[in-house]
């Protein structure tokens, strides 16, 4: 999780957030940086649910955790 793109198919957290944003979140990746982009999707994607910059350093687990704790907070948000 700590080590950025280490290869072609291996993310971290921040960076699975840039890829899965496709080419939109990949240019915003590139004129700023992977941390940076990240934080701004995920406040665009779901405002209400707060992620802080130090999760995108976590262990696997913890950060697994907190995925999930996420995706349980989207489930619940009303609709856009």
């Amino acid at each position: 999780m700590s080590t950025w793109h280490t290869c072609e198919t291996t993310h971290c957290r921040a960076g699975w957030v840039v890829a899965l944003a496709g080419k939109e979140g990949q240019k915003l990746e590139s004129k700023t940086s992977t941390l940076f982009a990240a934080m701004q999707i995920y406040h665009k994607s779901s405002p209400q649910i707060k992620v802080s910059p130090m999760r995108f350093f976590e262990s696997n687990e913890v950060a697994m955790r907190d995925m999930e704790r996420c995706a349980e907070l989207e489930k619940k948000a009303p609709e856009k």
